[in-house]
């Protein structure tokens, strides 16, 4: 009996060592079946099978992980499971049985494909829990699947705030020019930074498109990148402090489409350390950034107002220098991970 716990993730063999030792941010699976004294499998639990893999990556649902999940659950008679992803949560919503109490964090909830699967199939029935990133895909997803107010609930990202924050390295001194910062590869739009950069030859700009949860291209591979943009290789969390520490604030590009919090990652760990944040205007991103006050939302696709809220901060460090400031204390007081844990368990043993 009890809850089992399937994380989307898979974990590198020095990553607890890593997390004891401070060179990694505490992993959200790990503390919640902590609370919930529940089990909990990942990636690294799921057998390998070749033709499975490639179905799954077309169309991206864990179909290995939801098997191994259904397994323990009909070996150890769990009554409660808690999917960190729909990728895991669709397929499980098939295979379990309506004696198990299913909790689903969504993260593309608007999707079209989903929506329309979940539609006609009636999927989502299953689901006692549905939680989304943001109020904007919330309202969205109830009135989509018309459900109740209490079966689709906001669950916003978390951000391991004694991990990332303002004086988390010592920085030492290097040759670096005074530069923003841009990184992040799923749903990016760097073109139109590149493009903006273009009217700031003034303003130098690094980007590191990299991902521990995605792969693919970063967009720009076919723009011929003006003199003041320089592209970076991704590195691992604990060197990815100092890099924020250096630049001067944060800008996150986005494709305009149905990932309505797509970034939102990226936007709260620049804010949790501390820097101003420049990004595209999504619906779900105005639960993560304070237009005006813990950054700047412009709109998608438009290259000249980026420009002018680049140049507007790049122009006044002591406004950005301000919003950074706030964008921390934002972050301690909405978005920690215990915050996140709190909510969570209340929510599961609430249902």
């Amino acid at each position: 009996m009890g809850a089992l716990i399937a994380a989307t993730w898979s974990m590198p063999a020095d990553t607890l060592s890593s997390i004891e030792a401070g060179l990694h941010p505490r992993l959200d699976y790990l503390d919640l079946a902590e609370r919930l004294s529940a089990e909990w499998v990942d990636y690294d639990s799921a057998a390998e099978h070749p033709l499975l893999r490639y179905v799954e990556d077309r169309l991206r649902v864990d179909l290995r992980l939801a098997g191994e999940v259904a397994g323990r659950v009909r070996r150890k008679g769990h009554d409660k499971v808690v999917s960190l992803s729909e990728r895991v949560g669709i397929p499980l919503a098939s295979a379990l049985g309506r004696g198990v109490k299913q909790t689903v964090i969504l993260h593309h909830p608007m999707s079209r494909l989903k929506l329309d699967l979940l539609r006609y199939s009636g999927l989502h029935r299953a689901w006692d829990l549905m939680l989304c990133l943001s109020r904007a895909e919330a309202d969205a997803f109830r009135c989509a699947l018309h459900a109740g107010q209490d079966e689709v609930q906001v669950l916003n990202t978390p951000v391991d705030v004694e991990f990332y924050r303002p004086d988390a390295t010592k920085i030492s001194a290097c040759d670096e020019a005074p530069h923003i910062l841009s990184l992040g590869l799923s749903y990016r739009d760097y073109p139109t930074l590149i493009r903006a950069m273009r009217h700031l030859p003034e303003a130098n700009c690094q980007i590191r498109a990299g991902s521990s949860w995605v792969y693919g291209q970063s967009g720009f591979e076919r723009e011929q990148l003006p003199a003041n943009v320089t592209t970076h290789p991704f590195v691992p969390p604990s060197d990815l402090r100092g890099i924020f520490q250096r630049c001067r604030f944060v800008v996150i590009p986005l494709q305009s489409g149905t990932q309505w919090s797509a970034g939102c990652t990226s936007v709260q760990i620049a804010q949790a350390m501390g820097k101003a944040v420049i990004a595209t205007h999504l619906p779900g991103l105005e639960d993560y950034v304070a237009h005006e006050k813990t950054g700047l939302l412009v709109p998608a696709g438009d290259p000249a107002a980026m420009a002018t809220a680049i140049e507007r901060l790049w122009r006044n460090p002591e406004e950005a220098d301000e919003m950074g400031r706030r964008g921390r204390r934002w972050i301690e007081t909405e978005f920690t991970l215990d915050q996140w844990l709190d909510r969570l368990v209340a929510l599961v043993e609430a249902h």
